[in-house]
C-alpha cells in the first residue's frame, strides 16, 4: 500500500515505467524523488511539477525547455536525461541519479583546498561549455547546483533557468522573461533583467570559485537589491590567504577578478580562454619555473652563447680574444637567440636542460616572435644600453662618466636578479616583469595532450 512521501506523490506511487521511492527535494521549479526505472531497474531521479505549477503555461514551458536543454547535452559533468513524460495531469522527467554531495554541503566542513575548488571549475566549465555548444546558458551555477558523484565527478546539475530557443542553436544573447537565478552568485547585468549570454554564468563561476576558496560567497547583504548593487558596482574582496601559498592565491584571486569583472566585455571572451587560466593557476596543470632553474638554465644559455661568439669570431680572426668575450657583443647576440629559439621552439638549451618552457599565458602556447621578441629586449636592454654607453665612454676617454656607467651596468644585472627572485617568491605564476609585460610565463614543460 503506498504511503505519503510528501504534498504530491507516494512512495510506490507510478509515473510510466518508473516507480516513486522517497523524495530527494524540492525546489522552485519542482519536486524531485528517487525513483526506480522498471524497465531496466536501475534508480534514477524523477523531477515533476507541482499540480498547482502545472496549471500555469509558463511554468510548464519551463519545466519542458529544461528537459529538452538537457537532452541535447551529452557530457560527463552534465547529469543525462532519459526521459520526459506527462501521466494524469503531471509532467515529469527522469533523469540520471548522481549520488554524492552537492558543493554546498561540502562547504558546510569548511572551504576547498584550491586545488580542489579549480577541478571542480575546471570541470563544471566543461559541463556549461557542451551547453553553450547546444545554445543554452545555465543561468543558476552555485555550490548546489554542482554535485560530486562517488567517482568524484563534477556534474552541473539543474537547467531548470537554462535560456534559449528550443531546437534553436543560438550564440548570441538572450532575453531573460522574468528575475531567475541566485543573487549571490548573480551577474549585475541578470540582476537588471538585461539580455545575457554565456558571460552570465563565468560571473556565476567565478563567485562559486570565490565562496570554494574562501569559505563564503564574495558579497553578502540583507536584501536582494543590496546584494545586485554590490555585484554591480563594490570591490570584489580580496581572497584571504589562510595559509596557502602566497603565488598561488594571488593567481586564483586574479582569475576570480576577471571571471566577476561587472561588464561581460572585461571577462573571458570564451570557455576555452577561461579554461586555459585555469590551467595556468592551477599547480596540477602548470607548475611555474622557480628562480634557481631559471638562473641556472639562464646561464648556461649565456655560456654557450658566448661560446659560439668566441668561436666564430675567433675563427674569422676579426678581433682579438679579449675584445671577443666583452659582454656587450653577447648580450645582443643572447637576446636574439632567446627570441627566435623561443619563438621557433618554446624554449632554449638551458631551459630544455631543466625542462623548462615559455609560453604565451593567452593561448598558453609558445609565444609569437613578436612576444618573444619584447620579452628579450626588456630582459636585455637595459644592462646593454649601460654597456654600450660604458664603451662609449671609454672611446672618448671620459673616466667618471664611465666608472658611473659600468655601476649602473652592475646595477642593472643585479636588479634583474632581483626582480627575479621577488617573482619567484611573491608574483603570482613567478612571472618576472619581462614576462609580464610580454604576456608569457616560464614553467616546466607539459606533455601536449593528443589531437584527436
Amino acid at each position: 500500500m503506498a504511503t505519503s512521501t510528501s504534498s504530491g506523490l507516494a512512495a510506490g506511487q507510478r509515473l510510466g515505467g518508473y516507480r516513486i521511492e522517497r523524495p530527494l527535494g524540492a525546489g522552485g521549479m519542482g519536486e524531485v524523488y528517487l525513483a526506480t526505472d522498471l524497465s531496466l531497474d536501475r534508480p534514477v531521479a524523477i523531477k515533476v511539477l507541482p499540480d498547482d505549477f502545472a496549471r500555469d503555461p509558463s511554468r510548464r514551458d519551463r519545466l519542458i525547455r529544461e528537459a529538452r536543454a538537457q537532452a541535447r547535452i551529452s557530457h560527463p559533468n552534465v547529469a543525462h536525461l532519459y526521459f520526459i513524460g506527462e501521466e494524469a495531469g503531471r509532467l515529469y522527467f527522469a533523469m540520471e541519479l548522481v549520488a554524492g554531495k552537492t558543493l554546498a554541503e561540502k562547504l558546510a566542513d569548511g572551504q576547498l583546498p584550491v586545488e580542489d575548488a579549480l577541478a571542480v571549475i575546471h570541470a563544471a566549465t566543461l559541463g556549461v561549455r557542451e551547453a553553450q555548444r547546444n545554445g543554452f546558458t545555465h543561468r543558476d551555477l552555485k555550490p548546489s547546483n554542482l554535485m560530486i558523484d562517488g567517482h568524484g565527478i563534477v556534474k552541473v546539475l539543474d537547467f531548470g533557468l537554462a535560456a534559449g530557443a528550443a531546437g534553436e542553436v543560438t550564440d548570441g544573447p538572450v532575453a531573460q522573461t522574468s528575475f531567475a537565478g541566485t543573487p549571490l552568485y548573480m551577474a549585475p547585468e541578470q540582476a537588471r533583467g538585461e539580455p545575457i549570454d554565456f558571460r552570465a554564468d563565468i560571473y556565476a563561476l567565478g563567485a562559486t570559485l570565490y565562496h570554494l576558496v574562501s569559505g563564503q560567497p564574495p558579497f553578502q547583504a540583507d536584501s536582494v537589491a543590496k546584494l545586485a548593487t554590490l555585484h554591480a558596482s563594490a570591490a570584489r574582496p580580496t581572497l584571504p590567504r589562510q595559509g596557502q601559498p602566497r603565488t598561488q592565491i594571488g593567481a586564483i584571486d586574479r582569475l576570480c577578478a576577471r571571471m566577476m569583472a561587472p561588464r561581460p566585455e572585461d571577462r573571458f571572451g570564451s570557455y576555452d580562454d577561461l579554461l586555459r587560466a585555469i590551467e595556468l593557476a592551477s599547480a596540477v596543470h602548470t607548475r611555474p619555473a622557480g628562480f634557481w632553474a631559471r638562473g641556472i638554465a639562464t646561464s648556461l644559455d649565456f655560456g654557450l652563447v658566448a661560446l659560439i661568439v668566441a668561436l666564430l669570431i675567433a675563427l674569422g680572426n676579426l678581433v682579438d680574444a679579449p675584445e671577443v668575450m666583452g659582454i656587450t657583443i653577447q648580450l645582443p647576440v643572447f637576446a636574439a637567440y632567446q627570441a627566435i629559439a623561443i619563438s621557433r621552439w618554446g624554449r632554449t638549451f638551458g631551459k630544455a636542460v631543466f625542462e623548462l618552457e615559455v609560453v604565451d599565458v593567452e593561448t598558453t602556447d609558445r609565444p609569437s616572435l613578436a612576444r618573444a621578441t619584447q620579452r628579450a629586449i626588456v630582459m636585455c636592454g637595459p644592462p646593454w644600453l649601460a654597456l654600450f654607453t660604458n664603451d662609449a665612454f671609454a672611446l672618448v676617454g671620459i673616466e667618471l662618466a664611465r666608472d658611473v656607467s659600468a655601476l649602473l651596468a652592475a646595477l642593472l644585472f643585479a636588479t634583474g636578479i632581483l626582480v627575479l627572485l621577488h617573482a619567484s617568491a611573491r608574483v603570482a605564476g613567478k612571472r618576472a616583469v619581462w614576462d609580464r609585460i610580454a604576456g608569457t610565463m616560464v614553467r616546466y614543460r607539459m606533455s601536449r595532450a593528443p589531437t584527436l
